[in-house]
């Protein structure tokens, strides 16, 4: 294997933990994570509300999953398309001279859009390219439930 039980599970560990402590200020501030997904222009009004109150859950859902290990291919996946979707959605508003924040962490911390974010979100990406390919890691569920 390329890389060890533990660096999996750091991997695992630190972008499920990533998603479900991005997804709490967003569920509970819904109308601030609307506003965010509003001020990237790429998205239909009519469709904005709706993307605000499902796309948290579906991050807490997803990150929760990847903490505990469990149905890893499948939250790996969920969480590197999800990201793929907000990287592009960073690189198209940087690209435009936006500046706006992030709306990651919703009202309560994101960043300005940057290649900087672009980049550290591609990283993220490869830990999930990582997880797919290798879901076998230490204090998963996956593991407990194989046994």
């Amino acid at each position: 294997m390329l890389i060890a039980p533990f660096g999996l599970l750091l991997i695992r560990a630190f972008i499920g933990g990533y998603f479900v402590l991005a997804a709490i200020p967003k569920i509970t501030e819904p109308l601030a994570f609307a506003t965010s997904i509003y001020h990237y222009g790429l998205v239909p009004v009519w469709a904005i509300n709706a993307i605000a109150l499902i796309l948290p859950w579906l991050e807490l859902l997803a990150g929760s999953a990847l903490l505990l290990g469990y149905k890893t291919k499948l939250a790996a996946a969920l969480c590197g398309l999800m990201l793929l979707i907000f990287t592009l959605a960073v690189a198209w508003a940087v690209a435009n001279g936006l500046h706006i924040d992030c709306g990651c962490f919703g009202e309560a911390g994101g960043e300005e859009v940057s290649w900087w974010k672009v980049g550290k979100n591609t990283l993220m990406i490869a830990g999930t390219e990582l997880l797919w390919f290798y879901p076998q890691s230490w204090l998963s569920l996956d593991e407990r439930l194989a046994r």
